[in-house]
């Protein structure tokens, strides 16, 4: 996506700006070149302060389509360079909960809860599953045995981690969708 290839968790012993810790990416993976994916990156993340000054301790292993971090406030930044949500599906009951979002270009980022995943099983996975069948989706790229994808909040609700494990039976569902919640909204 954007050239970084965490594949651990990088911890700070010291809290660090956002824009530290990608310019210090681009200098260790040596991703100087005008014009680059990451430059385009840093450039558009400059522009917005709020989001160029979160405190980040940590980097995490970064999803198929997003930078994610932890903040020095115990939430979790993702960064995307499309919408997280497939199809812009809206964010369901059964998502992770999302304290802010916003878009910078076609930069996306979302600040959310940090889910934990200790004591995970089968079942729950399939909780999740059910839970995304029932409010019309079909499940995406998530097994029984996956619980990645899956994880408890500080008060114990169950919750997927990935909105890309939630996607419409067709693009036909989601226009039907969108239209059902846009007739809703003018009543």
């Amino acid at each position: 996506m954007f050239n970084i290839n965490t594949q651990h968790t990088i911890t700070y012993s010291q809290p660090q700006k956002l824009i530290k810790v990608l310019k210090t990416q681009q200098e260790q993976k040596n991703l100087f070149e005008k014009n680059s994916k990451f430059d385009k990156l840093i450039t558009k993340i400059k522009t917005n302060k709020e989001l160029s000054n979160i405190e980040i301790i940590k980097e995490l292993p970064k999803g198929s389509s997003a930078l994610v971090f932890e903040t020095a406030d115990g939430n979790i930044l993702k960064i995307t360079k499309d919408n997280h949500f497939p199809l812009n599906r809206p964010h369901e009951n059964f998502d992770v909960p999302i304290f802010k979002k916003g878009k910078i270009g076609g930069l996306y980022y979302y600040i959310e809860e940090k889910l934990y995943q200790h004591g995970l099983s089968e079942e729950f996975t399939r909780i999740i599953k059910d839970k995304i069948v029932e409010a019309g989706y079909k499940p995406f790229d998530i097994w029984d045995s996956d619980i990645n994808q899956i994880g408890f909040s500080k008060d114990g609700k169950l919750y997927l981690l990935d909105p890309e494990c939630a996607r419409f039976k067709t693009p036909i569902h989601a226009f039907f969708k969108k239209l059902k919640n846009f007739l809703k909204n003018i009543n």
